[in-house]
């Protein structure tokens, strides 16, 4: 994207309503680009007929009606996502991604929702994986360029130094190939989260499993550019109302994701 389109009509009227939220702000005319990676179900993901679906492009959408402007999406790579924030292809990325202290470094984030990683295993839990340490030299795949990644980095470091023996580590495009290679027997568990746990058990009844479910909560976020401070502001206020007026919790229910996930 070229150019920065954030209507002043919006902003100004954020300013009148203040922190009640965004109801009742003015119609305004052109659009919201959101960038976006479909490989995350149930947060965003393409339907065989090439719709891209899911709980975070409900939202995105759901937003762009309050705000009375169309949302937009951008797809690229996960990995490629805040950078192409930064290059301007878009005003926002929503896309199933953690708020980080290395990610909020570079750029805000307003948060929208929490859940819990998870080792997804082959049904019945046949390698015994009920831990994280479980995992030393085991197969395992996951999602490139995401925080699983590099926790499962750092965990190789930490079998290396303690003599353990390391993870078979094999990172792919989209979470659905990771998971996809335990159903052909090449991986052991994926390191994922547990809606898209959730997802892929009810995609594969029977063949798919939780071996273990991190008690730390992890939060999704919405990136947007440093210089879009009032941005953030209307976005804040867009979420609040989202989650006052029940919508998000409507949305989760859609996509099966637990009404606490999103209070």
């Amino acid at each position: 994207m070229k150019r920065y389109i954030v209507p002043l009509v919006l902003l100004a009227a954020l300013v009148a309503v203040g922190t009640a939220g965004a109801v009742g702000i003015s119609p305004v005319k052109g659009s919201f680009k959101y960038c976006d990676n479909p490989t995350f179900p149930p947060m965003e993901s393409k339907t065989t007929s090439g719709k891209t679906v899911g709980f975070d492009i409900d939202m995105a959408n759901a937003i762009g009606k309050l705000w009375r402007v169309k949302a937009k999406f951008v797809f690229s790579s996960f990995d490629g996502l805040l950078p192409a924030l930064g290059a301007k292809r878009c005003n926002m990325v929503i896309s199933g991604i953690f708020i980080t202290p290395d990610r909020t470094a570079k750029f805000p984030a307003v948060p929208y929702m929490k859940s819990h990683r998870a080792l997804v295993v082959a049904s019945g839990n046949p390698k015994g994986i009920k831990s994280p340490n479980d995992l030393s030299g085991r197969n395992v795949a996951v999602q490139t360029g995401t925080k699983y990644e590099q926790y499962l980095k750092d965990l190789n470091d930490q079998f290396k130094s303690a003599g353990k023996s390391q993870m078979n580590l094999s990172s792919y495009p989209g979470d659905t190939d990771a998971i996809g290679q335990i159903l052909i027997g090449r991986a052991d568990a994926v390191l994922t989260q547990d809606t898209e746990g959730a997802y892929q058990k009810k995609q594969h009844p029977g063949k798919l499993g939780i071996g273990y479910l991190f008690p730390e909560t992890d939060t999704f976020g919405i990136y947007y550019r440093p210089s879009d401070k009032k941005l953030g502001t209307a976005l804040r206020a867009a979420i609040k109302t989202l989650k006052k007026n029940g919508t998000m919790k409507k949305l989760a229910a859609k996509q099966q994701i637990p009404a606490g996930d999103v209070k």
